[in-house]
């Protein structure tokens, strides 16, 4: 399985290739003045003919980037912090609000 990382500055395009890997409609959620945490939302197209793995992203605008998913557990949603997010052959995987995405901790001022 080839594995991925994606750069701070990916959420600063709309596009980013790499052979036959794009992400597009990447941005930040916008946060009050005093926000201490916020998160990244794109769309991850794996044109090749293997599974890939996204497995950490890196950000500028905090000290800590990490990958998360939402989980029900106990009849509450709740995000949990995960290892990688797979994108299937051939296929895309939306990063969005209520699912998988990249949160950002601490932001800085």
């Amino acid at each position: 399985m080839k594995k991925i990382l994606l750069l701070g500055a990916l959420f600063a395009v709309n596009l980013w290739a790499v052979n036959d890997i794009e992400v597009k409609n990447a941005f930040v959620k916008q946060t009050p003045p005093h926000a201490q945490n916020s998160a990244i939302f794109l769309t991850i197209f794996n044109n090749t003919n293997k599974d890939i793995a996204l497995i950490s992203a890196k950000s500028d605008i905090s000290e800590v980037s990490e990958l998360h998913t939402h989980i029900h557990k106990d009849g509450k949603m709740m995000m949990q912090k995960i290892p990688e997010i797979i994108i299937k052959a051939h296929s895309s995987t939306e990063l969005k609000s209520g699912g998988y995405h990249i949160m950002l901790l601490k932001l800085k001022k």
